[in-house]
C-alpha cells in the first residue's frame, strides 16, 4: 500500500472514532452532541488553514482529503510551522479527544472502541504516512530540510 492509502485508512479510523464519541454522547444528549460536531467541523478548518496551507506537499498530500481542501485557503508562504499554528492543530486534536471523555468514560465499551481507533490512527500516521513525506517544516519530518 501507498502513503496516500494508509492516510485515507487512518481518516477513516479517526471518522470511525468521531461517530464512536457522537454516538455516546448523543445518547444522554443531543445539545453536547450538536456542540461537539460543530466543534469539529472548526476544528477541521483550523488544522487545515494551521498546517495544511503552509505544508509545501499539499498538492501530493498523504492524508489526501486534507490536501485537497487546503486549496480552498488563502495561500501562506511555506515555511517553519510559529507556535500559533502548531496550537491550530494541538488545540483541536486535544477538542477531539477529550471533550467527549465524559460520556465515554461512563460507557466503557465506546471508551475502549475510542481509544482503540484513534491510536490505530495515530500509530498509521506515524509509521506509514509520514514515513516519506517532503514537508520538511513538520515537527514531525525526520529528514533534512533542502534549502
Amino acid at each position: 500500500m501507498n502513503r496516500q492509502t494508509y492516510g485515507f485508512i487512518s481518516l477513516l479510523l479517526i471518522l470511525a472514532a468521531v461517530l464512536t464519541a457522537t454516538y455516546a454522547i448523543y445518547q444522554f444528549s443531543f445539545f453536547w452532541t450538536l456542540l461537539y460536531l460543530v466543534g469539529l467541523m472548526l476544528s477541521s478548518l483550523v488544522i487545515i488553514f494551521s498546517f495544511c496551507t503552509k505544508c509545501p506537499s499539499r498538492n501530493d498530500c498523504s492524508h489526501v482529503i486534507p490536501g485537497k481542501l487546503a486549496r480552498f485557503f488563502p495561500g501562506r508562504p511555506e515555511g517553519t510551522y510559529s507556535l500559533r499554528d502548531k496550537a491550530g492543530v494541538v488545540v483541536p486534536l486535544v477538542f477531539l479527544i477529550v471533550y467527549p471523555q465524559y460520556w465515554l468514560l461512563i460507557q466503557p465499551a465506546y471508551f475502549v472502541l475510542f481509544a482503540g481507533l484513534c491510536l490505530g490512527a495515530a500509530a498509521m500516521i506515524q509509521f506509514f504516512v509520514c514515513k516519506g513525506c517532503a514537508n520538511c517544516y513538520c515537527p514531525f519530518f525526520q529528514g533534512t530540510c533542502k534549502t
